[in-house]
């Protein structure tokens, strides 16, 4: 058999099919990791977390409850504001290092994916998309720190996205060494724009309103991978890499669902501005459940 059929190649159909596959899993991940942190957060400020909030046209949040009544002015209160941009910035970080151990083309894409949500969705868009109660506003604003600093989490996605479009460019060398600069822009194109837009378009149509330094902020790191893809060459990878199989497509197909599950349950907007939420634990007398909230209580809180 010639050696073309063993030759992963990012471009073809069922390539291109898996990275989507890979993205649409991503993005409910993202915004899971990113109510991971806030909880997270809150936990190690002995406070208690109780469910979550997967807000489709708004910041998403962790559902806690606050260990004393002025917890979230207090410093011990940083991780409760700041993890859920800290979480999905850490996990697009930690991504690519990791991928370079993976030896198929699917956990390839995965990961690249995987990252690339965190950062865009996970730790740009939705940081900025509530102005008012945004959690990393919030921080600054109860500690007296200039509302500008805000952009520290654009500038840091912005440079978390190049080792992205620099791993996806290397892979596409895989089956066309000489790749022209049209070529590396589409492939940059294909894999990493369509869904970070079109989830931010969704949530555009959903909140009714345009929300601008969401958009420039999630913007940047788009931005970046176009440049990166104009002007990067980066070698291929050095060791084998096998082609995507059916049952890796299969697997995300199931993960993707799952994800959009808890994303529907947790999160979908509601009649008369509510948003749907899953508690799991009792509320305590200071909790952060907002009246927007429209929780879906565990049985087992029923009295």
């Amino acid at each position: 058999m010639p050696r073309m059929h063993h030759t992963p190649n990012a471009m073809a159909p069922k390539s291109l099919l898996t990275s989507w596959l890979a993205a649409l899993f991503a993005i409910p991940a993202s915004l899971i990791a990113a109510v991971a942190g806030q909880g997270l957060g809150t936990l190690a400020a002995s406070g208690g977390w109780i469910g979550a909030c997967l807000a489709w046209d708004r910041g998403v949040w962790a559902l806690v409850n606050q260990p004393v009544l002025n917890f979230a002015a207090s410093w011990a209160a940083t991780g409760y504001w700041l993890g859920t941009w800290f979480l999905p910035l850490a996990l697009a970080v930690v991504m690519m290092p990791l991928s370079l151990r993976l030896t198929t083309l699917g956990g390839q894409l995965l990961a690249i994916q995987t990252a690339r949500m965190a950062l865009v969705v996970g730790a740009s868009w939705q940081v900025f998309l509530d102005p008012v109660d945004g959690h990393l506003g919030r921080w600054l604003f109860f500690h007296d720190l200039p509302l500008e600093l805000r952009w520290a989490a654009p500038v840091l996605a912005v440079a978390a996205s190049l080792p992205i479009a620099l791993r996806l460019l290397a892979i596409a060398r895989i089956a066309r060494f000489n790749l022209s600069r049209a070529r590396r822009v589409g492939v940059v194109l294909l894999h990493l724009v369509p869904f970070p837009v079109a989830w931010m378009a969704t949530t555009v149509m959903l909140s009714g309103r345009a929300p601008v330094e969401a958009v420039i902020v999630a913007g940047l790191p788009i931005l970046t991978v176009l440049v990166v893809a104009w002007v990067g060459f980066p070698a291929p990878p050095t060791h084998t890499i096998s082609p995507v199989s059916p049952r890796f497509g299969l697997c995300l197909v199931l993960a993707a669902t799952v994800g959009w599950g808890a994303m529907a349950t947790a999160g979908r907007p509601l009649a008369d501005g509510q948003t749907a939420a899953v508690q799991w634990a009792h509320e305590s007398a200071t909790n952060n459940i907002r009246d927007w909230m429209a929780p879906w209580r565990a049985p087992w809180l029923d009295p």
